[in-house]
């Protein structure tokens, strides 16, 4: 019996504040993998067009935007889904939630459309909101592309960080693996990006970062990348450190460059990450990010999961110029080999400067007169030739009647100024001629009767009428004449 009869109820001071929400078929299957993890302290949702996709996934808070028919490929129609659903999107978000993670797949319909619309929510409700999504593979077309990027831009005005995982560099990871090994590291990436924000608030560990230290972090960030990595044996702090930074999924980015850093390290309790291995972790990020970084928060993670090896991942955010990974998302985008440096090549100006005009004085030359040679006119009734007329005449004596010149044919001097010859007539390729042929052929251009008619009839070619020479009235000549 309870003294005095009173009964005291300890509250619940630890309400669970993160939820995760899945959007469209990637998000959805992501949380899927995570709810499957028994992540604790988190609470799981999946909204999605798609309502078949949502009866058929495990998690059990779900959200049917729309008719429930899916929304195709047009992030449009992913868009007026979620607004016809706001309301039943602020109850999803309601406290005690104080932190939203959205994950997604960029490029496709639902997720694309939806997703910023949840981002909006959130950002209008007050909580710290975490965008984790994928963007498409490169042969995937630049629609998708561009519709990721869009997608990605309007998520960055609603979210405090973006973190981008590309498809492109998971294949970089498990292209050796079997599809469906690959397709699940893949959700393991998004799951591990969640879970080491997540459980640095949620899990107790030695060195613990509170939510007000994330929000610090992550507040207002802008976009993200991450890089995470495993190792065991000796020197494993080092291995993990060293990996997570040369990891693909920092998407070439060079950390150096980052105003916000949060660092996690996770290992089991029978192999606990050591002090030693603490420093030199520590020692190897300071040394990368030298002294650009404003704010750098470490959490240490307890995962019986990992036995011997230890987990770092590090999330990087702040980055000036956040557009060179949406760059990337063109078609063709060429990678850049850090190893050799950029040098920018330096035009210097060129200076113009007046100078006085140089005037070459060159002795008068005595131009001998040169000899006029006769021009040959071309002969046609009748022509003069040094001054004297020529008739052109049979062997009879006849008189040679010959037709006008033909149209195209010009009198021209040579070069060297002496006979005048004719031009040649404008030929036209003969290749082309036939090609016109056969076609008008094939077309059937042509009847049978027409194919029985001279060919410059059917192409109504214009002959010029020429008097008929009798026999003798040939010009015959011979060469050595």
């Amino acid at each position: 019996m309870l003294s005095q009869g009173y009964r005291f109820e300890v509250p619940d001071d630890n309400p669970t504040i993160i939820k995760v929400v899945g959007v469209g078929g990637m998000g959805g299957n992501a949380v899927k993998h995570m709810f499957n993890l028994e992540m604790k302290d988190v609470n799981f949702a999946i909204c999605n067009t798609d309502r078949q996709a949502l009866m058929s996934n495990p998690v059990p808070t779900k959200l049917q935007l729309g008719d429930g028919l899916g929304a195709g490929t047009e992030a449009k129609a992913g868009e007026d889904a979620a607004r016809a659903s706001i309301e039943e999107i602020r109850n999803l978000l309601a406290p005690p939630t104080k932190m939203v993670f959205i994950t997604a797949g960029m490029g496709g319909g639902t997720g694309t459309g939806a997703a910023p619309v949840v981002a909006e929510v959130a950002r209008e409700m007050g909580l710290l909101t975490v965008a984790v999504v994928t963007a498409p593979y490169y042969f995937e077309g630049t629609d998708k592309k561009e519709q990721a990027r869009e997608g990605i831009e309007r998520l960055k005005k609603s979210c405090d960080t973006v973190l981008v995982v590309l498809n492109d560099k998971l294949a970089e990871l498990y292209s050796e693996l079997p599809w469906t090994e690959a397709y699940a590291h893949a959700d393991d990436v998004l799951a591990n990006a969640v879970k080491s924000i997540a459980e640095i608030i949620t899990t107790q560990g030695d060195i613990n970062a509170d939510f007000a230290d994330v929000k610090k972090v992550l507040e207002g960030a802008g976009q993200s990348v991450m890089g995470s990595a495993e190792a065991g044996g000796e020197d494993r702090a080092l291995k993990a450190i060293e990996a997570a930074l040369n990891s693909p999924l920092l998407n070439d980015h060079d950390i150096r460059g980052a105003k916000r850093i949060l660092l996690t390290i996770s290992s089991s309790k029978e192999h606990a990450m050591k002090l030693k291995e603490q420093m030199a972790i520590s020692a190897h990020v300071a040394e990368k990010i030298q002294t650009e970084a404003r704010m750098f928060k470490f959490g240490a993670i307890t995962d019986k999961n990992l036995g011997e090896s230890l987990r770092v991942t590090i999330i990087a955010a702040g980055f000036d110029g956040t557009n060179a990974l949406l760059d990337t998302l063109g078609a063709g985008a060429k990678s850049v080999d850090k190893s050799e440096p950029i040098v920018d090549e330096i035009v210097e100006p060129v200076e113009f400067v007046d100078e006085e005009p140089v005037v070459a004085i060159e002795e008068p030359v005595t131009k001998e007169p040169e000899k006029e040679e006769p021009i040959l006119q071309p002969v046609g009734i009748t022509a003069k030739v040094d001054g004297k007329q020529l008739t052109p005449t049979g062997l009879n004596g006849t008189t040679i009647v010959r037709p006008e010149p033909l149209p195209g044919f010009k009198p021209t001097q040579n070069d060297d100024g002496g006979t005048l010859v004719l031009d040649e007539e404008e030929r036209y390729d003969d290749a082309e001629l036939i090609r016109r042929s056969i076609e008008a052929f094939v077309k059937g251009q042509y009847s049978a009767s027409d194919l029985e008619r001279p060919t410059f009839e059917r192409n109504k070619t214009v002959l010029f009428p020429m008097p008929m020479l009798s026999e003798n009235e040939f010009v015959r000549s011979k060469l050595n004449e």
